[in-house]
C-alpha cells in the first residue's frame, strides 16, 4: 500500500486548494480533531494517550509474619499511575495565551507555487475565553524579518521561500518566529492547511450559519465554464460545504480585505457547528482533515487544547484585517506596507501577556510563611 501523503504534499498536488477560510479548519482542528484524539484516549483500543501500565504489575510481597487479618484481601493489580500533566506553559508559552499562526495555501493545477494567501494569527486567553484574530493580507510587502531586514516581495511568498531553504517543519517554525517578532506576540503553534476537504468537513458538521449585515454579491465568481456569479443575501445564511467554500473565496464583489473578514466570520461559525455536533461527528472530521493539515499542535495535549477552544468566546472576538488605510499604506498597484507601529499597538492591547493570578509565594504545607527569598 502506498504511503499516505503528508499535509503539504496534499496541498501541492491537489487541484482545489485555497486561500480559503483558514479559521474554519482551525476550529475543526483545534476543536473537533483534537477532541477526537482526546476521546480516543479514553476508550478501549490500541491507541491511547494515557500512560501504559507497567509491564510487571506491582503486587505486595507478604511479610514474614502472617497477617492478623481474619479474612485475606484478594490481590489486585493497581491502576497505572498517569504521567504527570505537563504545565500549561507547554501550550501557552510565557505569555499565558494560546496563539496560533494559520496559513492556507493557494496551490492549484496550472498555478505554480505554494503561496499562503491566507495568514491569520489567532490568540485565546484560556482564563477568560477572550479571542483576538488578526489577518495579514496577502499583498503585504516589506514584511519585517527577525534579523532587521525585510522580505520585499508579497508576504504570501515568505513561507514558500522558507520551505525551499529549510523544509516543511523548519519553515513552519521560522514563520512563527518571523510573524511573532514582527507583531510582537508570542506564537505558540502553527497550522498549514489544504482545503480540498473543506466542503466535506463543513458538511460533516451539518453546515455552518453566518449572519450578514448586507448581501455579498460577486457577479464574476467562476462556478463553471457556463455559470458565473454568486450571491449571499443579507441575514442568516446556512452554508453547506460547497457554499462555505465559495463564501471564503469570493472577492471580486469587494476585495481581499473583506474576504479576510468573511474568513474570520466563518471561524466563529465553524466553532459553533463543532460544539453542536459533539463527539458523534469527530471521527469523520479527523479522517478528512488528517491528510490536509500540518501542525505542531501536540496530540498529547488534546483534551487541554479542546478545553481552551471550547471556552473561546468567538462570537465576541476582537478582529482586525491589517489593510489600508488604518494599518497599511499603498506602495503602488495592489501592494501595501504595514504601519508596524500601529499594528503593534493593537496586538499590545488585544494579545498582551496575561498577568499572573498572584505574585506572592505559595504558603508552606504547615501554613507557616515560606522562608524562600
Amino acid at each position: 500500500m502506498a504511503d499516505q501523503p503528508s499535509a503539504l504534499q496534499s496541498i501541492r498536488h491537489h487541484p482545489r486548494l485555497a486561500i480559503l477560510g483558514a479559521l474554519i479548519v482551525v476550529a475543526l482542528v483545534a476543536g473537533a480533531i483534537i477532541v477526537a484524539l482526546a476521546a480516543r484516549s479514553e476508550s478501549p483500543g490500541p491507541v491511547a494517550l494515557a500512560a501504559s501500565p507497567s509491564p510487571q504489575p506491582s503486587i505486595a510481597t507478604p511479610s514474614a509474619s502472617p497477617s492478623p487479618s481474619p479474612s485475606p484481601t484478594p490481590t489486585a493489580t493497581p491502576a497505572p499511575t498517569p504521567s504527570p500533566t505537563p504545565p500549561i506553559e507547554a501550550l501557552t508559552g510565557t505569555d499565558g495565551r494560546l496563539t496560533m499562526l494559520v496559513m492556507g495555501s493557494d496551490y492549484r493545477r496550472g498555478h505554480p507555487g505554494n503561496r499562503t494567501d491566507t495568514m491569520m494569527v489567532i490568540s485565546v486567553d484560556p482564563a477568560s475565553g477572550k479571542v483576538a484574530i488578526a489577518s495579514i493580507p496577502r499583498d503585504t510587502v516589506n514584511f519585517p524579518l527577525p534579523d532587521g531586514s525585510a522580505f520585499h516581495p508579497k508576504v504570501n511568498g515568505l513561507f514558500q521561500s522558507y520551505v525551499a531553504r529549510m523544509g516543511d517543519a523548519a519553515a513552519g517554525a521560522a514563520m512563527k518566529r518571523t510573524v511573532g517578532r514582527a507583531l510582537r506576540v508570542e506564537i505558540d503553534k502553527f497550522v498549514v492547511i489544504g482545503f480540498d476537504g473543506v466542503k466535506r468537513l463543513v458538511d460533516a458538521v451539518g453546515g455552518v450559519d453566518v449572519v450578514l449585515a448586507r448581501a455579498v454579491v460577486d457577479p464574476a465568481y467562476w462556478l463553471s465554464p457556463t455559470r458565473h456569479g454568486v450571491r449571499f443575501p443579507a441575514g442568516k445564511n446556512h452554508l453547506t460545504g460547497e457554499r462555505a467554500l465559495i463564501f471564503a473565496r469570493t472577492r471580486k464583489g469587494d476585495n481581499d480585505f473583506e474576504r479576510a473578514r468573511r474568513q474570520q466570520q466563518l471561524m466563529a461559525a465553524a466553532v459553533e457547528a463543532v460544539r453542536k455536533g459533539g463527539l458523534a461527528v469527530l471521527p469523520k472530521l479527523l479522517k478528512i482533515a488528517a491528510v490536509y493539515v500540518q501542525t505542531d499542535i501536540p496530540f498529547t495535549e488534546a483534551a487541554r487544547i479542546f478545553g481552551i477552544v471550547e471556552s473561546a468566546r468567538t462570537g465576541k472576538a476582537a478582529g482586525a484585517v491589517f489593510g489600508p488605510n488604518k494599518w497599511a499604506t499603498s506602495t503602488g498597484g495592489t501592494s501595501f506596507a504595514l504601519k508596524i507601529g500601529e499594528i503593534r499597538k493593537w496586538t499590545a492591547r488585544f494579545m498582551a501577556p496575561i498577568p499572573k493570578a498572584s505574585s506572592s509565594p505559595a504558603p508552606s504545607p504547615s501554613g507557616a510563611p515560606s522562608s524562600a527569598p
